[in-house]
């Protein structure tokens, strides 16, 4: 199978990370289209988790048999995961309070986006570590031990 997981997750790495960013700079300056362009960057983020995911659910396989420690493999997974509902999560509350359901708590949304980015950053180290550390993937790569 094509690496296609290391190619994704820079996209949500780097649109999640901005629809936070774009949160935190509407409190000051723009809010409106601060707001906006976080929605948008939000959706997108999301719609490149999803994909990563996917992409990384199937990569586990051909790396859980290539001598990568497994207690790594599986913090990177469910950080990945946790991140992918932090930011479902965050994408649902940001459509109820546009809808007008809940009122806008400008310190909720801020708050769990800057969780999320915690995690998905914890999550992104894990991945590099995998790679960097363990060769996941790396053909030819000699693995460390555990």
């Amino acid at each position: 199978m094509h690496p296609i997981h290391p190619m994704l997750v820079h996209f949500p790495i780097a649109l999640l990370s901005a629809a936070v960013f774009f949160d935190l700079l509407g409190g000051k300056w723009r809010p409106e289209e601060c707001r906006i362009a976080g929605l948008y960057t939000l959706v997108l983020g999301f719609a490149g988790s999803l994909a990563a995911v996917v992409s990384g659910h199937m990569a586990e396989e051909a790396v859980e048999h290539s001598g990568v420690p497994e207690s790594v493999l599986e913090l990177h997974e469910g950080l990945g995961f946790a991140t992918f509902w932090i930011f479902l999560g965050l994408l649902g509350w940001r459509l109820v309070t546009g809808i007008g359901f809940v009122g806008e708590q400008r310190a909720v949304s801020v708050g769990l986006g800057i969780v999320g980015v915690v995690v998905l950053l914890v999550a992104s180290y894990y991945g590099g570590s995998l790679v960097y550390d363990y060769g996941a993937g790396v053909t030819g790569y000699p693995t460390k031990a555990p």
